[in-house]
């Protein structure tokens, strides 16, 4: 092959030279290798990567942020839960208190009233007895 190139020079230079220089010029190189169509795909599915982490991070957050307010929402139940309790708690107190203050203002007028009657009484048995 080398003298045949060698007798190819001697007979026409501007022949050779050309493909000499071309197969010396060019090399194959993994990027230079892959066609357009391979190309464009390893490019799609780059970006296809990227959004797919995206994505998984965004729903992560998002999941991050509904625990973050299952337990505020829990803590604030639990809190609301005590404080109805309590005031649940004073209420009842009240009551009790305001209806044993009541007896006892019955149970005064009651006594009050009673010994307004037996004065009167008295009083009127004394003025029946003077009339008598």
């Amino acid at each position: 092959m080398l003298s045949t190139g060698l007798r190819s020079v001697a007979r026409n230079p501007r022949t050779f030279r050309p493909a000499f220089l071309y197969s010396c010029q060019i090399h194959d190189s993994h990027v230079a290798s892959k066609t357009v169509t391979e190309k464009v795909a390893d490019v799609a599915d780059k970006v296809n990567k990227k959004v797919g982490q995206g994505l998984a991070s965004a729903i992560e957050a998002g999941e991050r942020a509904t625990e973050k307010t299952k337990e505020t929402l829990g803590s604030s139940t639990e809190t609301a839960k005590g404080k109805s309790e309590s005031v649940t708690q004073t209420v009842q107190e009240k009551a009790e208190s305001a209806k044993q203050t009541g007896r006892e203002k019955i149970g005064s007028a009651k006594k009050t009233t009673g010994e307004a009657t037996e004065e009167m009484k008295r009083k009127a048995n004394e003025v029946a007895g003077k009339a008598s």
